[in-house]
């Protein structure tokens, strides 16, 4: 490219105190293509093996939007990469672009793309990582969370959200409302598809080398996300295959998913939340438990784990509302009875700060599916099952209110040397060491870390509507825009899924299964890995319990190698 900068191109990297520091009235709007990069000062322990930073992309939303802030006409993804890696992307050996699923913030990719570039340098092959922030993350407001992350102290930030103190001189101005994100009744999913395809074209503006070394994905909803990107005409002429997206991609990959388009999956969830999505009128998704104000508590809870592990003041001071309580119910309740009543309440209880946060996530305790990690297990007092909304006798709850203290087991730490494991009303153990991946310490970290985070707090509904009906084979509207729906099958594809997705009744012991591949291209392959839940594909530790390498980021990084290193002639067909 030579020594001269263009816009757009990786090289075009603007300093974010030039662009904020006046009045916006004074300043002209930057370039479309413009991008701001700054490093992430990352508490990871591997920060010094790999770099992390905030991207953001000038990509202004059409008039057709309608008024939204002016945040909002950026794109943000973090970009994770060896330390002793080239700068420039488009040198890298590869370049996974992965985009979350359901709920889902840029920070859920964290541990498995660091595991991922690990792996791949102790392979002799430099590849970067980059995690996707959809749009709609540019309506959060983490100020209160930083500020508590900065002090160790999650007080402050019950303090911004919650009690109308100031953080750097600012208050609190409360939960967008539908009305003020009205215009993300517009970002669905020809949006999001654009979006992706600028990230791509300003961070590797050369196609030939996306096509050559891009590996595009996807973790739940991202995969079949994933497989619209590959299907879609970006120009509207399908005479002209350059613009294809499949095109832009040298494989693709899905975490706990399929490549194909599609809605939600059914759900069996008596609760019937998943149910409510679809049907709800919004422009974000507002189906209680899953509301905004809640979803700013795990971050908090983040901050509380990781710097006081053994503290016990972020439930002793959890802030009420009937949002929040009603979720605690939701959560922590062992029976019905107790959901409609309340008694006890599981601010009843003397928890630590770790179990405030596992007790959100963990395949042991959360009743959804799709937001469960295996992080350890509940220890200190008795425990029983929790049987609401459904019975499950792998989930468990504290039992008792005077037990003096609840506090948490980290992964490393259940069955070993052959402790005893707790057993749940049927004589069973309620899990295995084999079934705990994931890092309880760095699965907090990740809550709060980065500047995008890990959960999408106002996750737009015209992206689930859309699906389901692409799904349904509707081609109308800027879903016309489908145009290859072979795609997905024009590359080769690596699926991981997770052996325990949906629940935690399959076999936990052993090393990966091979499972039919997800097309016929040679290098096509998937694998199923026991005991992982859903999140466990992005988020389980390094060093696993069984002595294995972690599967998932193995997975993910000798398929970068063997695609990139393969016979690339197909690529530019």
């Amino acid at each position: 490219m030579g020594g001269r900068r263009r816009a757009g191109s990786w090289g075009a990297v603007v300093v974010l105190s030039l662009l904020f520091a006046v009045p916006a009235s004074a300043v002209a709007a930057p370039r479309p293509g413009t991008t701001v990069r700054r490093a992430v000062h990352s508490l990871a322990p591997d920060r010094r093996l790999v770099k992390e930073s905030f991207v953001r992309v000038y990509s202004p939303l059409p008039p057709s939007f309608g008024d939204h802030p002016a945040r909002c006409d950026w794109i943000s993804y973090l970009r994770f990469r060896s330390a002793d890696g080239p700068r420039n992307p488009s040198k890298a050996d590869a370049v996974f672009v992965i985009i979350p699923g359901f709920l889902g913030g840029a920070s859920n990719f964290d541990q498995v793309a660091r595991n991922t570039i690990r792996d791949a340098a102790a392979r002799g092959r430099h590849v970067e990582f980059w995690a996707l922030d959809r749009r709609s993350n540019c309506l959060e407001d983490n100020r209160g969370v930083a500020a508590a992350a900065k002090a160790h102290d999650p007080e402050l930030a019950y303090g911004y959200y919650w009690g109308g103190q100031e953080v750097g001189g600012r208050r609190f101005p409360g939960w967008v409302s539908p009305q003020a994100a009205a215009w993300e009744n517009n970002l669905g999913l020809a949006q999001t598809l654009r979006d992706w395809y600028t990230v791509l074209r300003t961070g590797i503006p050369n196609r030939r080398v996306r096509a050559r070394k891009v590996i595009c994905g996807g973790h739940s909803m991202g995969g079949p996300i994933t497989a619209a990107f590959a299907s879609w005409d970006f120009d509207g002429n399908p005479r002209t295959k350059r613009d294809a997206g499949y095109r832009q991609c040298a494989a693709f990959v899905g975490l706990d998913t399929v490549l194909r388009v599609q809605g939600l999956p059914p759900s069996a969830d008596p609760s019937s939340i998943l149910g409510q999505l679809e049907a709800n009128s919004g422009p974000y998704v507002n189906v209680p438990p899953l509301v905004p104000e809640t979803e700013q508590l795990p971050p908090i809870f983040g901050v509380g784990s990781y710097f006081h592990p053994r503290g016990t003041d972020v439930l002793r001071n959890l802030p009420h509302s009937q949002n929040i309580d009603l979720a605690q119910r939701f959560l922590f309740s062992h029976d019905a009875v107790q959901f409609a009543t309340g008694m006890p309440s599981i601010r009843d209880f003397t928890v630590t700060d770790q179990v405030s946060l596992a007790g959100v996530f963990d395949d042991n305790s959360s009743p959804l599916f799709f937001t469960r990690s295996s992080l350890g297990f509940l220890t200190g007092g008795p425990l029983y099952d929790k049987n609401f909304p459904q019975p499950n006798p792998t989930l468990a709850l504290p039992k008792d209110p005077a037990t003096p203290l609840y506090s948490w087991q980290s992964y490393r730490q259940v069955g070993k040397h052959g402790a005893p494991i707790p057993l749940n009303e049927e004589g069973e153990p309620y899990t295995s060491r084999e079934s705990e991946v994931t890092s309880i310490r760095q699965f907090s970290r990740t809550q709060f870390d980065a500047p995008a985070n890990f959960i999408e707090q106002y996750f737009p509904t015209r992206l689930l509507r859309d699906l389901s009906q692409a799904g349904n084979g509707d081609r109308s509207g800027d879903l016309s825009h489908i145009k290859y729906p072979h795609g997905p099958e024009r590359r080769p594809a690596l699926i991981v899924r997770a052996g325990d997705s949906r629940d935690n009744s399959a076999p936990d012991q052993g090393p990966p299964r091979r499972g039919p591949a997800p097309n016929s291209k040679p290098l096509s392959r998937s694998i199923t890995i026991p005991g992982y839940n859903h999140l466990d594909v992005l988020t389980a530790a390094r060093r696993q319990n069984d002595g294995r390498p972690e599967p998932s980021s193995l997975a993910l990084a000798r398929f970068a190698i063997a695609v990139t290193g393969h016979d690339r002639s197909h690529v530019h067909r």
